[in-house]
């Protein structure tokens, strides 16, 4: 539910009347002076839905190049009306089937904060992907990566950087930042426990992931680039999702490794090819949706959507520069 505040010249106050009621929406009116001219002041409960529908009949019959008309939207935490509720699910009802960027923002908007079933599900995937490393057995690693959950999010963050969702994009991250850490933590404690009772050798599956090159981070793209496609077509995501576990999630239990056993070019090698995936696979992704044209629709929403991406491109671009320095001089 959001509220809907509007104040516009005398002369065009019948206007925003009209829309309000032919949208059937209970409203407050007032008169207010600014800089000494009267004018009219609206303020209304308008169902989700129906904001861009009203903002866009209002606009029609005001014009905001003058600084007295102005349009403000506020979220509303809680309300108590039942005929706002009746006009909402009417809404509901009469609404189409969602459309493909509707359908995009619906399914990655579960993934833009952490739950305990997705951080269980991570320390799961690391359990299964431990027992793979250290028994150098890769139909084991390969199990970790069908539990991985590190899709989701990484696609809900591409989605919120293409729409310029900026707060959503970064609470995203955060969650991705914490799923990370969280492998590598419990995978060193549990590297730490188990080796007081056998001696845990350095397999290839642990070494080869201690190990990057510029070739990685060519894949960590190319992955980003293939799960933002498979994002836009409804491909399953189960197809991608291997890929993507595979880049991230073993090189991180790798880190957690390393610090376990107190091996700082095993820990900073998997650390440093862990960031190469993550840089990577955002940047891929992003630029995939950005290619295939997914931004809001609203005009208005449209130029922040595309400032803030290119920003969050550029930056992203920088870091990936900054990280194949890296892997070049020590050797990648």
């Amino acid at each position: 539910m959001k509220k809907l505040e509007v104040t516009v010249t005398k002369n065009q106050i019948e206007s925003v009347q009209e829309v309000l009621k032919n949208l059937e929406l209970s409203y407050t009116y007032s008169t207010v002076k600014i800089e000494n001219e009267e004018c009219g002041a609206f303020s209304s409960l308008v169902p989700d839905k129906l904001v861009d529908r009203a903002i866009e009949e209002i606009l029609k019959g005001i014009d905001l190049r003058l600084k007295e008309n102005t349009i403000s939207v506020y979220n509303v935490d809680a309300h108590v009306s039942k005929y706002v509720d009746r006009i909402a699910e009417r809404i509901v009802e009469e609404s189409p089937p969602s459309n493909p960027f509707e359908r995009l923002v619906e399914t990655t908007e579960k993934f833009t904060h952490i739950d305990k079933d997705l951080l269980i599900m991570a320390l799961f995937a690391t359990v299964i992907a431990l027992a793979g490393l250290f028994l150098d057995n890769a139909v084991t690693v390969i199990g970790a990566m069908l539990l991985s959950p590190l899709l989701g999010p990484i696609n809900a963050f591409a989605v919120n950087a293409s729409i310029g969702k900026v707060k959503k994009l970064i609470r995203t991250e955060i969650s991705i930042i914490i799923l990370l850490v969280s492998v590598i933590a419990f995978s060193a404690l549990i590297t730490f426990t188990v080796s007081f009772f056998f001696d845990l050798p350095v397999s290839s599956q642990i070494a080869i992931r201690s190990q990057t090159s510029l070739t990685d981070i060519g894949i960590g793209l190319i992955l980003g680039l293939a799960g933002g496609l498979a994002l836009v077509t409804a491909v399953p995501e189960i197809l991608v999702g291997v890929g993507v576990a595979s880049a991230l999630l073993p090189p991180a239990a790798v880190a957690g490794i390393g610090l376990a056993l107190m091996n700082n070019g095993l820990f900073f090698g998997a650390l440093i090819l862990t960031m190469v995936y993550l840089v990577g696979l955002e940047l891929g992704c992003t630029i995939m949706l950005r290619v295939k044209g997914v931004r809001p629709r609203k005009f208005y929403q449209k130029v922040e959507a595309r400032k803030h991406s290119a920003y969050f491109i550029i930056t992203f671009s920088i870091l990936l520069i900054i990280l194949m320095i890296i892997v070049y001089r020590t050797g990648g």
